[in-house]
């Protein structure tokens, strides 16, 4: 349910409900004062693996203090502290079991971008989804078996049945595509299933494959921008700001793998990622597509 399982590893894809701040813990020295996290090869938004552990570890309750079975297990398997055991008259820590279970960043899938027509389109490309494919061969999980064709820089690929054709065009932001209908058939129909399975037409009808420049540059220009104030307690005025931070935006979906054995830590239909989370940032769903 939601994921692609083996023995060994699961496939998760989780879509942001709320706009997404994985912070980078510093101020940037450019426009944006608190950026996201970046690939740093390719300068895709990521949410790093370390969040996501210590949200789902902290999503069991897991107090250090606690010296319950339960709560050793689950910290030793999320590469936290281990059991003591006694050696003479020391005790050491037993990481024997430790990070029994491991998990990538969770990279991104699908990126809403706002289209003239059908709302907004989720774009990705050859570049995301062959990095998919290689994941999933290596970690020995079912590979996409739908083409993966290569747009031309000024073109999209869209399902037959789209909603985000306008005039022979997918106009995108201040970029426009011209349209080929049903050159991603195969393509949206599989992931369509995979990732969200019964909101699959929710999905196919605005999927569009685009060059791996035309994504890179969403990816850089497309994401929120928030503008943020500190007001003074006391007079309502502002005491600290403008300050700019960055997000990924509302609808974008990642994928991340997990690699193990038992994944009973992980079947949680929400969870909140990064900072700003008192003012609803953050919030990710696990979407129930799957094979």
């Amino acid at each position: 349910m939601g994921s692609v399982v083996n023995m060994h590893a699961k496939m998760i894809f989780w879509q942001a409900l709320t706009p997404v701040h994985p912070g980078t813990g510093q101020d940037s020295s450019s426009v944006i004062d608190l950026p996201v996290a970046r690939e740093a090869a390719t300068g895709f938004p990521v949410i790093p693996a370390s969040s996501l552990k210590g949200v789902l570890r902290d999503g069991r309750g897991l107090d250090e203090n606690d010296e319950s079975e339960e709560a050793m297990t689950a910290r030793k398997r999320f590469g936290f502290a281990g059991r003591k055991k006694k050696t003479g008259s020391d005790e050491e820590e037993d990481i024997s079991q430790a990070a029994e279970l491991t998990l990538t960043d969770a990279r991104v899938l699908f990126l809403p971008v706002r289209s003239y027509a059908g709302t907004f389109a989720f774009l990705t490309c050859p570049l995301v989804l062959e990095r998919l494919k290689r994941d999933q061969k290596a970690l020995g999980l079912p590979e996409l078996k739908a083409p993966i064709p290569n747009p031309g820089q000024t073109e999209a690929l869209v399902p037959k049945n789209t909603q985000i054709v306008h005039a022979n065009q997918v106009i995108l932001e201040d970029i426009d595509l011209s349209a080929t209908v049903g050159g991603a058939e195969a393509l949206a129909q599989e992931l369509g299933q995979l990732v969200f399975g019964a909101e699959s037409s929710y999905f196919v009808g605005r999927f569009a494959l685009v060059s791996n420049e035309a994504f890179d540059y969403f990816c850089e220009m497309g994401l929120e921008v928030i503008a943020r104030v500190q007001l003074n307690p006391k007079e309502k005025t502002v005491q600290e700001g403008p300050w700019y931070e960055e997000a990924i935006p509302a609808e974008t979906v990642f994928s991340s793998f997990a690699i193990g054995d038992g994944f009973e830590e992980l079947n949680r239909p929400y969870i909140q990622i990064g900072g700003q989370a008192s003012v609803g940032r953050g919030l990710l769903r696990r979407l129930g597509g799957g094979v």
